[in-house]
Parts: C-alpha cells; structure tokens; sequence
C-alpha cells in the first residue's frame, strides 16, 4: 500500500528529501549566515579603500570602532529573544509573547547610549578643532557610529527572534541580502561622496531597513506585522537576569573589537589602523568558518551530559574529537592564508601598503589562526553549563590584550598591535584547558572503586 492509501502523505523522491534535509541543516545555513558577514566585508574592503583611501578607509573603521562601545550596553536582549521564543513555541501564539520583552529591554539600552552619545558629541563639539582624527572632527564619526550601534541592535534583536523559531533558512537569507544590499549601499555612497562618514551612514541605513525586514517576517507567523515593545517590570527583570553573561560577553567584545582599533588609530594612525582593520577581517573569516561548524557542540555535549547520569566517558570522546578536529581545521586555514598573504593584501589594499605592512598583516592572521583555536572548547564549556568560564576568559583577555597595546606600542611600534591579538588568542585558549580537566576530574569521579 502506498502512504497515500493509507491516509500518509506522500514520501516523495530521493530528490525531494535531499531538498527537505537542506533546508532543515542547521550548520549548512549557520555557516551561510556567520560567513556572509566576513566574507562580504573582505570583498567590498578593496572598494571602500579604493574610494576613501586609506585615511579615509581609517576613518572608516574608526566609525565602526565607536560604533562597537554600545555594547557596554548590550543586555543580552537578542539572545534572551531566541531562549523566550524557543521555550514557547508549543503554546497558543507563544512565540510572540517573548519579544515584546526583549524589545523593551533593547529599547531601555538604546535610549541610556543615546543620552550618553548626545552629551560626548556635545563635548567634542565644545572642543572645537582640538579633536580630530585624519584631519576631520571626531563629532562629524561619533554622529553615524551612533546611527550604525541603533540600527545593529535592533537587527541583532529580530535575528534572535527568527533564531528562537529555529527558522534558520529565512534567517540565513536575510543576512545574506541584508549585508549584501547594505555594503553596496556603502560602497556607492563612498564612490559618490569619497566620504567615511557618508558611507558609514548609508550602512546604517541598510542595516536598519534589514531589521525591519527581519521584524515583519516574524510578526507575520502570528498575524501581525510589527513588534511592539512590552513594559513588564518581574518579565524584564527576568529576561536581564538570564542575559547578564551575554552582557558580560558583550563587554569583552569592546576590547577586542572597539576599545583595541581606537587604541590603534590614536597611537600609530588612520594608515595602521586600515592595515589593523583588513588583518583583522581576513582573519575572521577562520574564526567564523569554525564557529559556523562548531557550534552544534553546545546542544549536543548539553544533550550527552545529560543522558550520561555521571558517566561523561562518552562525552568526554566526543569531546575530544571535537578539539582536535578544531585543531588540524585552524591549522590547515591559517597556513593557507599564510601562503597567499601578500597576494591577499595586494589585492584588498595597494602594492605599496603590502610591501610596507606585510609582517603586521601576517602576525594578525596568526592570531586570528589561534583564536579559532578555541571555539569547540568554548561551545563545550557552554553545553557543559559553564558560561561563566567563557565570559571570564574572553573579559581577561580583552583587558590582557589592552594592557600589552599599550605597553608595547613604544618599543614595538605597528607590530605591537598584533601581538596585542595574540596574547588575546592565548588567554582564550584556557578554555581548552579547563574542558579537559572538567573532563579528567568527571570520568575520574565515574569509574567504579577497585577492591582494596
């Protein structure tokens, strides 16, 4: 009997289940949705220096940098969005309860950071020319890194929210042509204006039409076509408590994705930090390959530790796998890198810059190389329940990373900027430590006592 006899749907051909296990591929589409960023941001990098400069491409990143110290303010909203969506996804129009919360959460942090902002432009702006940064004032960058930190929040916010749907096709897509349409908003703003500020503002922009994008398609699974903040006090309260590690994260991420770039371009230039800023975005493509391939570690040592009712020998073997195919992966893409570097930054800035810069470029994929080093056992001590190590780790090392900057930077001059990410990748990788000795201690624990 066929199954459409018996009621059944029909099991379709080998063709149409292929197409079913694709779309339903997590990792497929992770690595789609956690690659797009980088690899886009490589692609239209020889553009903006082509169009700016490498004054004006400093200026640039410089507009990022700022952008990135809103997450002294980021509370976890995002990530608090796809836990409240996931958890209720089974109930009666659940899944949209929980993101009026987070909402008003984002809306509460967005409102704190623009006051702030407001009153630090009104401060460089009472300077007068005494705060400049490439021969332009410091308030004419401050104005779009404002622009651009709202606009990444509120599309951080719905990309949770479509992540807690487990809807992770609709969200891959949109951050491919979101990006995409964002960067060559970018690029033809700086090719019309040869303006950082100008192009950075036109990013913002994009990334807030993305955002709402995003919005829509999720209010449209419940019949509605926005999200509106929900203020509830003990909801709120909740939802911050369970967010405090992400805030904790988002902290180190200030090191080492703001504080460290404004360091660089206030110590050695808008020309090391554009040299600073491309290392540092060739790089992240080997970190985000094995993030997007790697992040199934936390469900699934989450899922064994669980089942292993105090045995973790299991685990611990998958584990380990884990680490040391993380370890040949890194290594294998570093070397590669390595080998094509000066063909690479040739290609993405100038033949004079790569001639000039070409140990620092290298120094930073080396770091970048080690900092992937970590990302299984990262995700394991998250699937462990040990979000705190990773929040600790990341937060010491930010200040480490600093701290070496800035004692460096006389004696080393430009390469001092590397080393600083190296020390940043090395702290980071007491997490592969501390999931071993987890794992030493537990099957230690496990094993039956021999008779005396």
């Amino acid at each position: 009997m066929r199954p459409e006899q018996a009621g059944l749907p029909p099991s379709g051909g080998r063709w149409q289940r292929a197409t079913a296990r694709f779309r339903n591929n997590a990792s497929i589409w992770g690595l789609l949705e956690y690659g797009i960023g980088p690899l886009l941001a490589v692609v239209s990098t020889p553009l903006l220096f082509r169009q700016l400069g490498s004054v004006g491409f400093g200026q640039y990143a410089m507009v990022m940098a700022l952008a990135g110290f809103g997450n002294a303010a980021n509370i976890g909203a995002a990530v608090t969005a796809t836990r409240l969506v996931w958890e209720k996804r089974q109930e009666e129009d659940g899944p949209y309860r929980g993101p009026p919360i987070s909402a008003a959460l984002i809306a509460s942090a967005l409102a704190f950071v623009t006051v702030v902002a407001v009153i630090g432009i009104g401060i460089t702006l009472a300077m007068g020319d005494s705060l400049t940064f490439g021969g332009i004032k410091v308030s004419t960058l401050a104005v779009p890194a404002l622009a651009m930190y709202l606009c990444q929040q509120l599309d951080q916010l719905f990309t949770g929210c479509l992540k807690g749907r487990e809807d992770f096709q609709t969200t891959a897509i949109c951050e491919t042509l979101g990006k995409t349409a964002t960067l060559a908003a970018a690029c033809a703003t700086a090719a019309l204006t040869h303006s950082a500020a100008w192009a950075s503002t036109a990013q913002a922009l994009g990334l807030l039409l993305t955002a709402m994008l995003k919005m829509n398609l999720f209010a449209r699974t419940s019949g509605r076509q926005i999200v509106w903040p929900k203020s509830d006090r003990k909801e709120m309260s909740s939802a911050f408590r369970f967010g405090g590690w992400s805030w904790f994260n988002s902290l180190s991420a200030l090191a080492y994705g703001s504080v460290d770039r404004v360091l660089v371009g206030a110590f050695l230039g808008p020309t090391i930090l554009a040299i600073y800023t491309v290392g540092a975005q060739v790089g992240q493509i080997i970190h985000t390959v094995t993030v997007a391939l790697f992040q199934k570690a936390m469900p699934m040592v989450s899922r064994m530790t669980t089942a292993a009712k105090g045995d973790m020998r299991a685990a611990a073997q998958t584990i380990r796998k884990l680490l040391v195919t993380n370890l040949m992966l890194s290594a294998v893409m570093t070397a590669g890198v390595m080998v094509f570097s000066h063909l690479i930054l040739r290609l993405m800035l100038s033949a004079d810059l790569a001639e000039a810069h070409l140990p620092l470029f290298q120094l930073l994929v080396v770091a970048s190389g080690l900092l992937s080093l970590n990302v299984a056992s990262h995700f394991s001590l998250l699937g462990l329940g040990n979000s705190k190590a990773v929040a600790l780790l990341n937060g010491g090392a930010g200040l480490v990373s600093l701290l070496a900057l800035w004692l460096l930077v006389g004696p080393l001059g430009e390469s001092a900027a590397a080393w600083a990410r190296i020390l940043y990748s090395a702290v980071t990788l007491g997490g592969v430590w501390l999931v071993l000795r987890y794992l030493h201690g537990s099957i230690v624990a496990s094993r039956p006592a021999t008779a005396g």
